[in-house]
């Protein structure tokens, strides 16, 4: 393949006047400064990769044509094996003294190619391309691990689908694990943009219909429904409905989790005797409890039970009890309120778990002070104005430590938005008929849920792969790439789902929020591939202000003079956080911005003041031990060397603060290369100008001496 240079990752405007673009995101600050409109910068793959599809054709093309009236053109045979039939030929063009080999093959594996001596170093003369083209069995499980699989490393807690290896090792290819973990591989492939419309898809669904009937069979066998193939096996099948969930099937994904609950039930404390049966049973947990949150269901058999397994991290394992008894509280008051009239010991019930709910959401707030993020930029344009296709939300930008950080912090987000909801159903219930929107638990409540909201998207660009370069810009990522465990890749988004889902549909969310949000889901299904996401955008609720409607409905209006709180116990609000203040949303955002502006001012200026300090610091003893080793008259160094009217000419070595660096000098005044030593060590150079004396310190700059 030809090497093209460098490709360019400036903006298109910038490319177009030929000038130099400083890749600033969104927007690039050169288009801002001629008043022209950014149109913004290729995709990562795109610089990377070129479609040379059109111009191999055209090669082809012209390869064959000469085939028939010259004799220039070279034939290798076929190699045929029992597994595959595979053909080879090269096609040599004299005009451009070009060979290219022509691969094809069907089959599992790749053929290994033996040729002679004389062949390969003819190939070496002709500079052939090889393209092999690896079977779709083999493409789909790679691409499948590569963007949904981490394992957990050295010093690391949590992974994901990481129980999936340890598994499939030594499974038949007939068995419910390999039949489905190969539905959900080809499905995930297939719906990459540039692979759909392919047979892959029908190849998936066809695994997907074996393995059910497979895992059926599996359920009815006492010894192979505990089993933990069975459960992966489930699971797989849950995050299938994932990637290829239809309006038609919203609630097949709900019913696979159902049944990894009962197995999970079934299988008891011994599961969590091994280190796959912890990683499946977090999984199921997980994922049961989006389930539950979203269907106001109780969790099945307790919070106790599901906080059975010994986390390490204890900071996780404390927000997971908070996320399930905030489950249960949803449940519950859901079933009070549908199924108990409206009487005075109905209103105790529903005053109590109103204290419940308020005592959660003081546990959240201390949990959150143990925790780190940090704010790296504000968003204020969105290039070209069109909110639903802008990488960034205007406002914060937060990063996190990796991606199950963060994860973490929506998730109690997500649970704490659920809290203001049960508050205000809470309250609207109590005053019914009286407008539950006047009541001070409405307004504290949508404070919070505002707060809440602003958070989770101000992650949202950190969970697509966007970060901090080495010079402190933040920059986008490739969402569909990343080599470790802090990469986010294409799983970035099946977590952004369910945050982005509750955000989208809760009362406190603005209507520019919705949009780019609704923008961002789109974003997951049509570029990740995860269909899931356009299902759930398209969802039209407004929580809680329809679910307070539905149970007011349930009653008839008592008389309004008697409608008032019931005498009991008070319902006491916590004391809220400083960023949840009676200021309205503008207010907050802007107070929030200008201490965060405040915070990176100090922040600089102390990193600066220390910078210098460091520099004086080592500049002094440099020029003091230089100075006590250089002698007077023809400028020698006394013991060492000498040096002549312009500089030094030898190598010393000097101790600053227990580490060594060299002198590297040479006679005209300019550091010699060689005589630097190693990475890590400073080269002093002493220069004249003007009469005065300056000392280079390499790293930090010029210092006057009297050297």
């Amino acid at each position: 393949m030809v090497y093209c240079g460098k490709p360019s990752r400036g903006c298109q405007m910038c490319r177009t006047r030929r000038i130099k673009c400083d890749e600033t995101k969104p927007t690039c600050n050169q288009c801002q400064k001629s008043r022209r409109q950014c149109p913004g910068y290729k995709d990562d793959f795109d610089l990377v990769f070129r479609n040379e599809t059109k111009a191999t054709e055209r090669r082809a093309r012209r390869s064959s044509k000469n085939k028939r009236g010259s004799n220039n053109n070279t034939q290798i045979g076929s190699v045929n094996r029992s597994d595959a039939s595979r053909k080879f030929s090269i096609v040599s063009n004299s005009s451009s003294n070009h060979a290219e080999i022509m691969y094809s093959t069907t089959g599992m594996d790749l053929a290994k190619i033996e040729s002679d001596g004389n062949d390969s170093s003819s190939s070496d003369a002709l500079g052939l391309q090889v393209a092999f083209t690896s079977p779709i069995e083999q493409q789909a499980p790679c691409y499948f691990m590569s963007n949904f699989v981490i394992i957990p490393q050295s010093g690391q807690i949590r992974g994901s689908f990481d129980w999936v290896l340890p598994l499939i090792k030594t499974e038949a290819s007939d068995s419910a694990l390999s039949l489905s973990f190969q539905a959900v591989a080809m499905a995930s492939l297939a719906n990459k943009p540039n692979a759909r419309g392919s047979n892959l898809m029908h190849l998936a669904i066809e695994n997907y219909a074996k393995a059910l009937k497979v895992v059926n069979l599996a359920l009815q066998n006492p010894v192979q429904q505990k089993a933990d193939q069975t459960l992966a096996s489930i699971l797989l099948l849950g995050f299938f409905e994932t990637i290829t969930q239809e309006k038609a099937s919203i609630t097949a994904w709900g019913s696979h989790i159902d049944g990894a609950v009962q197995i999970v039930k079934m299988r008891g404390k011994k599961q969590l005797r091994t280190k796959v049966g912890v990683a499946l049973f977090q999984s199921v947990r997980g994922q049961m409890l989006v389930n539950c949150l979203s269907s106001s269901k109780t969790p099945m058999l307790g919070a106790d039970w599901w906080c059975a397994d010994s986390q390490k991290d204890e900071g996780a394992a404390f927000v997971n009890r908070l996320n399930l008894q905030v489950a249960e509280l949803r449940g519950d008051l859901n079933r009070i309120l549908m199924t108990h009239p409206r009487s005075p010991e109905t209103t105790e019930l529903v005053t109590e778990i109103m204290h419940r709910a308020l005592e959660l959401e003081q546990e959240y707030q201390r949990w959150e002070e143990t925790q780190t993020k940090q704010t790296v930029a504000w968003v204020d344009n969105i290039p070209g104005g069109d909110i639903t296709k802008a990488d960034v939300c205007p406002g914060r930008v937060d990063l996190y430590p990796d991606v199950f950080a963060c994860s973490a912090w929506n998730f109690s987000r997500v649970s704490r938005i659920f809290i203001a909801a049960i508050v205000i159903r809470c309250a609207a219930w109590t005053c019914y008929p009286v407008d539950y929107r006047t009541t001070p638990e409405y307004a504290q409540m949508s404070r919070m849920g505002q707060e809440m909201i602003c958070d989770i998207i101000a992650s949202i660009p950190f969970m697509f792969g966007w970060h901090l370069d080495a010079e402190g810009r933040l920059k986008p990522g490739d969402p569909m790439s990343g080599n470790d465990a802090t990469d986010v890749k294409a799983l970035g988004g099946v977590y952004a789902i369910w945050p982005l889902l509750s955000v989208s549909c809760s009362d406190f969310t603005t209507d520019s929020q919705r949009l780019w949000i609704k923008g961002r889901l789109k974003f997951i299904s049509e570029v990740m591939g995860l269909n899931q996401a356009k299902v759930v955008s398209t969802l039209q609720l407004r929580l809680p202000s329809m679910i307070v409607r539905r149970d007011n409905m349930s009653y008839a209006p008592p008389n309004v003079t008697n409608s008032v709180r019931p005498s009991g116990k008070p319902a006491i609000m916590p004391t809220l956080p400083p960023s949840i203040s009676a200021l309205n949303f503008q207010q907050r955002e802007a107070m929030k911005r200008e201490m965060w502006e405040r915070e990176r001012k100090a922040a600089m200026e102390k990193v600066r003041e220390e910078q210098q300090q460091r520099q004086q610091h080592l500049g002094r003893s440099v020029l003091e031990t230089s100075s006590g080793n250089v002698g007077g008259g023809g400028g020698g160094l006394s013991g060492i060397g000498a040096m002549n009217g312009n500089g030094l000419d030898s190598n010393v070595m000097f101790q600053y603060q227990q580490s060594k660096y060299g002198l590297g000098l040479s006679g005209n005044g300019v550091g010699n290369g060689n005589g630097m030593q190693k990475t890590g060590e400073m080269g002093l150079k002493i220069s004249n100008e003007q009469g005065k004396k300056y000392a280079w310190l390499e790293g930090l700059g010029w210092w006057e001496t009297t050297v």
